[in-house]
Order: structure tokens, then C-alpha cells, then sequence
């Protein structure tokens, strides 16, 4: 996903994850520990740690990489294409979290990306390489993925669960007595 406007990046982020955030309030507490909403038995409690997690993530990176150092990405003891153990490792490390605390971790992580992006000059988001760690990538290049995209995704994998426990109501049946 490429953008050209610092403004645009952030109204896609504000939107995909006002998207999620509604899309989420509609599922009821008691469902939100139910498993099978994606991969290896997810719940939407998962699914939430997931984000939050890859939000913290994100900030690292930019962290390290403002402060003259190489981030370890995705995360340390992980490369690319280890993210599917790192995400199972995320899920086991926070399945013990209540469903409240991730959600209250998601917003808190979410409200800091947005907050770092709007404080990054356009250049510092768009510029491929400005930043080193980068190489000859734009920083919004590693912000999309983990902020606007996986909101997307999120919201695509929750519409489908819902559409696979929600059973179709029985149309009702007249009954008459024979004359």
C-alpha cells in the first residue's frame, strides 16, 4: 500500500480502525473467548493481543531505529518468516489476559502509533530509506501493515466467523388444520 500524503495515511488508519472498533462492539463479552475465529483456535481475544502486540511492535522499531540502533525485526529471536510462531507465541503469552485489558491495551497502543504518525514530518513517513533500519523502504511502509491493513484483515476474519456461528433462524411453519 502506497501513499503519498502523511494525510492520507492517517485518515486510512483513523478509518480502518473506526471499522474494526464497530464491527468489534458488536460481539457480546461472552463470545469474545470462543475459539475458532481464526488460525490455531484464536478467539477475539486473541485477535486483540495480536494487534496491540504488533502495535508495541511498531513503536520499538521506530524507537531503535530514531535512536541510531538496528530494530531486531519482526521481533527478537524471530525473522520473517518465523511471524507465524511469533504470533502463536503471542497468542499463548497473552491468553491468560482478560478480554477487557486487551481491549483497553489495544486502544491505549493504537492511540500511540497515531499519535507517533501524526508527530513524524511527511518525508520521515514517505521518503524510502530516510531511515536506515527502513533500507529502501518508506516508514509507512512498515506502519500500514501493522496499523490500517491489519485492522482490515482483523475485520474480514471476524465478519467470516460471525458468518459461520450465526445459524440461520428457521423459517417459521404455519400448521392448519386439515377441513
Amino acid at each position: 500500500m502506497k501513499f503519498t500524503a502523511k494525510r492520507e495515511l492517517v485518515e486510512r488508519i483513523e478509518r480502518e480502525h473506526a471499522a474494526f472498533v464497530e464491527l468489534l462492539a458488536t460481539i457480546p463479552a461472552r463470545r469474545r473467548r470462543v475459539s475458532g475465529v481464526w488460525g490455531d483456535g484464536w478467539t477475539v481475544a486473541d485477535l486483540l493481543a495480536h494487534l496491540a502486540e504488533w502495535h508495541r511492535m511498531l513503536l520499538r522499531w521506530i524507537e531503535d531505529g530514531r535512536a541510531g540502533r538496528t530494530p531486531q525485526l519482526p521481533a527478537p529471536g524471530f525473522t520473517w518468516r518465523e511471524t507465524p510462531a511469533l504470533n502463536r507465541e503471542i497468542q499463548r503469552r497473552f491468553a491468560r489476559r482478560s478480554t477487557a485489558l486487551l481491549e483497553v491495551e489495544f486502544e491505549e497502543t493504537y492511540a500511540q502509533v497515531l499519535e507517533l504518525v501524526r508527530g513524524l514530518r511527511e518525508n520521515e513517513l514517505l521518503e524510502p530509506g530516510h531511515f536506515a533500519w527502513t533500507r529502501k523502504l518508506p516508514l509507512s511502509s512498515f506502519i500500514a501493515p501493522n496499523t490500517c491493513s491489519h485492522y482490515a484483515v482483523a475485520r474480514k476474519i471476524l465478519k467470516r466467523w460471525r458468518r459461520s456461528t450465526t445459524t440461520p433462524k428457521r423459517a417459521s411453519v404455519r400448521r392448519t388444520r386439515p377441513t
